[in-house]
């Protein structure tokens, strides 16, 4: 038996368009896709399929059902074959068993979670309108954000009265536990154990998961006390992820994004709500939240085609650029709308009928990379060659992301035009910065694979030892970023060579300032001793003797430490002088190395590069030697890696003494591996 958990996973992921569509023809037909039905002799589409609602029909025969029964009919196999197919089609493994007790028991409380959701909704949305209980002062702020009434009923808009306890009191004599009003954050419980409301005396938003059940809320506070925080939402629960759940607004904005084959982003509730009752109903809010994979997969199940529309906040729109990166990572079109000054989508949708917005867009939208080159434009002179440098890095990295060889290639074309490159510099320059994507998340996915649970492994094989006939060896060759390198299968030392990578990279920005440990931070009960980001790396590395196996990096590590250090100077003026060292170095190896490590997140210039210094000096508690850490757990897995071929060819040759002591040493690396795996954890 198919466990409960994995069927939602084949479900989420199956898309019925996609699996229809491979075994007929289908073409779009506003939001939905018509086809021959395959069900009866059909001469004439009668087929329909619902992307938005995930179904079929034909309106001939009148067969109709999801993706699983359409399999099932199809291909004449049962329900389990046909949820196999949905999982080998899209990457999900499958494991039969039955549902456990614990499976079982979690899906009933989620299931108990929606209910309490679902009630409460009720009762806001109840409070909202019953003169006696509101006093009206919640329909009130609504409609003086001009909200009609129709609208706060499509949105099922809410009040959470006055009174610390009201809505607690009401779900307990109705018979809903205490345990899920606590777990859906609808209540609180105070040390003396009383319990009291999350949300009073605010306006409330119910968020809604995609098949439109309420999984979470928003309130909003209607005075103007600034000792109140704006916004109180609900915490993080089984039913609600702020980064996975929901965008605000999709349930209702669905059907209008798969027809319109067009989402459009903004940023908060009032946003979303004054432009569907404009008439602009495809249209979904971040909520003040950073977008995230989860995110934008929920879009791409009704468009590939998004347009981010932002008032005129130069802060915001920067703040904003990393989110749509991964946009368009994922492959989608993206393109910005900017509103006139003192505008915001809320505002605009009130004062503007729906044709002319629907024209303001359509006349206004920019493709993200244009956006982007006249965004960052402004803040560079026209004199300022390392900084207009840093801004085509900048550009030329978000062009590295988008995954269509062809999009690419005509945006590579836009750049070199508007700045009058070479193209083939560009060409060569995004090569590179896709290749090394493509290591660092190889690296990543091999580490995080790599993770010992155990402290301390009492065997070999809990320690991770794997027999020799089981076993794929590769020599811990030292990293070469060559193009013969990209043929590597050794993941394992491309995650080496991204640790010393990174290693060089702390102390060329960062190697002469003071790492100021927090004050709870002791060893041995003393308090330890604040040294310098390029002290802590030394100590560290000649205490187990190690040395970076890059020769690139090694000669940039070593030439660091050789550099003179002028007393009395502060740590930027001395890191300046690291950072001119090294960018007029004669080694173009080394020059290129140092130029891609400071363009990449800062300007070049030395004066630049100091004053865009950001938290991130804050950071370096934990950064540095969380980097040691893992630099430090690859170098023993390389040296466990080799151990275990030594005891194979020991096995092999009848030296039982020899594989003993090998096998004893590879236990000792592994406790060893499993404490900085250990110290990591806390980093």
């Amino acid at each position: 038996m198919i466990d409960h958990i994995t069927k939602e996973r084949i479900m989420d992921a199956a898309r019925i368009e996609e699996v229809i569509g491979e075994f007929v023809t289908l073409k779009r037909s506003g939001a939905n896709y018509v086809g021959l039905c395959p069900f009866h002799q059909d001469n004439h589409p009668s087929l329909s399929v619902s992307a938005t609602k995930q179904i079929f029909k034909c309106f001939s025969c009148g067969h109709s059902g999801n993706v699983v029964s359409f399999l099932m009919d199809h291909e004449h196999i049962s329900y389990p074959e046909a949820l196999k197919y949905l999982a080998k089609k899209y990457g999900i493994e499958i494991v039969e068993k039955e549902e456990t007790p614990e499976e079982a028991a979690q899906r009933m409380r989620s299931d108990s979670l929606l209910i309490v959701t679902e009630a409460a909704q009720k009762f806001y949305q109840e409070v909202l309108w019953d003169p006696e209980r509101s006093h009206m002062i919640g329909l009130g702020y609504f409609r003086q954000r001009g909200f009609t009434d129709e609208t706060i009923r499509k949105f099922g808009l809410g009040y959470a009265p006055s009174g610390y306890d009201t809505f607690t009191k009401f779900a307990l004599d109705n018979g809903y536990k205490e345990e899920y009003l606590l777990e859906t954050g609808l209540s609180l419980k105070h040390d003396d154990g009383r319990l009291s409301d999350r949300f009073y005396e605010r306006v409330m938003f119910p968020i809604y998961s995609l098949g439109g059940k309420v999984i979470a809320f928003g309130g909003r506070i209607m005075s103007a006390e600034k000792r109140a925080a704006k916004y109180v939402n609900s915490p993080e629960s089984i039913i609600y992820s702020k980064s996975r759940s929901t965008l605000y607004g999709l349930f209702q904005a669905k059907n209008a994004i798969a027809r319109q084959d067009k989402c459009i982003m903004v940023e908060g509730y009032a946003d979303v709500i004054s432009m569907h009752q404009r008439g602009i109903e495809n249209v979904v809010a971040s909520s003040g939240t950073a977008l995230t994979e989860g995110h934008i997969n929920l879009v791409k199940r009704f468009t590939k085609r998004i347009t981010f529309i932002y008032d005129s906040d130069p802060a915001g729109i920067k703040a904003s650029m990393r989110g749509i990166d991964m946009v368009l990572e994922a492959g989608m079109e993206v393109k910005i709308v900017l509103l006139p000054q003192g505008e915001d989508p809320d505002s605009f949708a009130q004062a503007n009928e729906k044709a002319d917005i629907e024209q303001y867009i359509a006349s206004h939208e920019q493709d993200f990379i244009t956006f982007k080159i006249n965004i960052l434009s402004q803040d560079i002179a026209e004199n300022d060659i390392y900084g207009r440098t840093q801004m085509i890095n900048d550009i030329v990295q978000t062009v590295s992301v988008i995954p269509d060889e062809i999009t690419r290639n005509v945006y590579i074309e836009t750049v070199a035009g508007v700045f009058n490159l070479q193209r083939d510099s560009l060409f060569m320059r995004i090569r590179r910065l896709r290749q090394k994507r493509r290591e660092q998340m190889a690296a990543r996915s091999n580490y995080n694979r790599s993770r010992e649970n155990a402290p301390e492994p009492a065997s070999a094989a809990e320690a991770g030892y794997i027999p020799e006939d089981q076993a794929q060896y590769t020599e811990p060759d030292a990293y070469e970023p060559t193009p013969q390198r990209r043929e590597s299968k050794n993941i394992t030392n491309e995650y080496l060579a991204v640790c010393e990578r990174e290693l060089v990279e702390m102390l060329i920005k960062w190697g002469e300032y003071t790492i100021h440990w927090e004050s709870n931070m002791s060893f041995g009960g003393e308090k330890i001793p604040e040294v310098t980001v390029s002290q802590y790396i030394r100590s560290q590395m000649e205490e187990d003797g190690l040395s970076l196996q890059n020769p690139i990096y090694k000669k940039v590590y070593d030439e660091y430490f050789a550099l003179e250090k002028v007393p009395g100077d502060n740590c930027e003026e001395t890191q300046g002088r690291v950072i001119k060292y090294f960018t007029f170095h004669d080694d173009k190896d080394v020059l290129q190395l140092i130029t891609e490590m400071l363009s990449e997140s800062h300007p070049i210039t030395i004066k630049n590069f100091n004053a865009s210094l950001t938290s991130e000096e804050h950071r370096l508690f934990k950064d540095v030697p969380r980097l040691m850490l893992q630099y430090k757990s690859r170098i023993v897995g390389l040296q466990q890696a080799e151990l275990q071929k030594e005891i194979a060819r020991a096995g092999k040759e009848g030296d039982d003494a020899r594989q003993k002591e090998m096998m004893r040493h590879f236990l000792m690396l592994a406790q060893v591996r499993a404490q900085l795996e250990k110290e990591l954890k806390k980093y």
